[in-house]
Parts: C-alpha cells; sequence; structure tokens
C-alpha cells in the first residue's frame, strides 16, 4: 500500500466497518418488517403494525 499512511488506512478501516455495522442494521429491521407483514392478514394491518413502534412514541 504505497500511499496510505497508517492513519488514513486506519480511517478507511474504521468508515468501513460503520458501514458494515449499518448495513447489519438494516438488513434486522428488513426482516423484522417482513416477518411482521407475514403474521398478519390483511395489508394495511400489516403495514400499519411494522411501524408501530416507530410512530408511537
Amino acid at each position: 500500500m504505497g500511499g496510505l499512511t497508517d492513519a488514513s488506512f486506519i480511517g478507511v478501516v474504521a468508515w468501513a466497518i460503520i458501514a458494515v455495522v449499518a448495513g447489519m442494521g438494516l438488513a434486522v429491521a428488513a426482516i423484522t418488517l417482513v416477518r411482521r407483514a407475514r403474521d398478519c392478514d390483511y395489508d394495511f394491518e400489516a403495514g400499519y403494525n411494522a411501524l408501530a413502534p416507530v410512530t408511537e412514541r
């Protein structure tokens, strides 16, 4: 890695880790929404109940 200094390499690695953690969080949220939607009988009810924890604060 000829052009990278130690500080810039550590910064790149840190941003990569943050991106991976954020992507995993989005994957968990998507899985939760899909599971809640499958548990409900009606389409409207599924969307409403899936967003209930976000909207009822």
